[in-house]
């Protein structure tokens, strides 16, 4: 005995699906900022290093070359925390999936159940056991 595939039994999609893929997209983009960011403080750093230590010590004040030593002693101050939020929000977006999967699975299982235990109990009040 077979019944019909019930379309009105498969629950409407949990509110994560629609979540999930803003919170993966927002923090891919702040985890993308930042290595921008950091290729280019990379530059910076290049530029400041190709220097000696000599010509870097007796830098100007206003110079271009104090200006990019403060921005490497600047920029990662506020950068990776930058780079922990997009990695902390793009972890919140992989859980929410999971969250609304498991969410789904529980409510279609629940409908299953109340749809099948009812038949599963006429079928085994109504036959015999083998061997009895």
């Amino acid at each position: 005995m077979s019944n019909p595939h019930r379309a009105d039994l498969i629950p409407a999609p949990p509110i994560q699906t629609r979540l999930y893929p803003v919170l993966i997209a927002v923090g891919f983009l702040i985890v993308l900022a930042a290595l921008i960011i950091g290729i280019a403080l990379a530059t910076t750093a290049a530029d400041v290093f190709e220097s000696s230590k000599a010509v870097r010590d007796a830098a100007v004040p206003g110079s271009s070359l104090l200006a990019d030593q403060s921005d490497l002693a600047s920029f990662p101050l506020w950068v990776q925390p930058l780079k922990f939020l997009g990695i902390g929000i793009l972890v919140t977006g992989i859980f929410t999936v999971f969250w609304g999967l498991l969410r789904s699975l529980r409510e279609a299982r629940g409908t299953a159940m109340l749809e099948a235990v009812p038949l599963l109990l006429r079928q085994s009040t109504g036959e015999t056991k083998g061997g009895e």
